[in-house]
């Protein structure tokens, strides 16, 4: 069993990935498709406090044909100000609920799916991480002496997160 001072600093690592996911509002989605992965810029729609991403999509896209095959994804985005990033991997889950749709809508959405939230070109990705990792120089996450290893943190089998070390591979 962990203790709380490795919890808290699992729960502080979140923290500040949720805040740099939801200070940057693009970041790259990246699918497993046909044995190749596929990598494209996206707008996430909102963060939630466990870093879960959520993304809007049409489902004849490629990132949802990818997501039916394989729902392992990762997400990324950086922060030029903080001189940092997070970087998600996640089991990313295609959610046609047209109530959640509409909760997640945003107007901005419309030049890409002009039917709106309604409309039968339009569903969310859900991706709930499993595995984070944090660089953040302007906050001092990264292992002394820069050593350019980012902090990591999963998620445990009882839905904890948990402090991992991070490797060089």
């Amino acid at each position: 069993m962990e203790n709380y001072a490795e919890a808290a600093e699992a729960a502080s690592l979140l923290g500040l990935a949720v805040e740099r996911l939801r200070a940057v509002p693009f970041g790259t989605v990246v699918t497993v498709g046909e044995g190749e992965p596929h990598a494209r810029l996206v707008q996430h729609l909102a963060v939630e406090e466990d870093g879960t991403v959520w993304v809007g999509a049409s489902p004849r896209s490629r990132k949802v044909a990818d997501v039916r095959r394989d729902p392992r994804v990762a997400y990324a985005v950086e922060d030029r100000d903080a001189f940092g990033y997070v970087t998600a991997q996640a089991d990313a889950e295609i959610v046609d609920d047209p109530r959640e749709r509409a909760r997640r809508w945003e107007e901005g959405l419309a030049a890409f799916f002009p039917a709106g939230p309604h409309g039968d070109d339009f569903v969310l990705l859900r991706l709930v991480p499993y595995r984070v990792e944090v660089m953040d120089f302007a906050r001092g996450v990264h292992p002394d002496p820069y050593g350019l290893v980012p902090a990591v943190i999963e998620r445990t089998a009882d839905g904890r997160w948990a402090r991992r070390p991070a490797q060089r591979d």
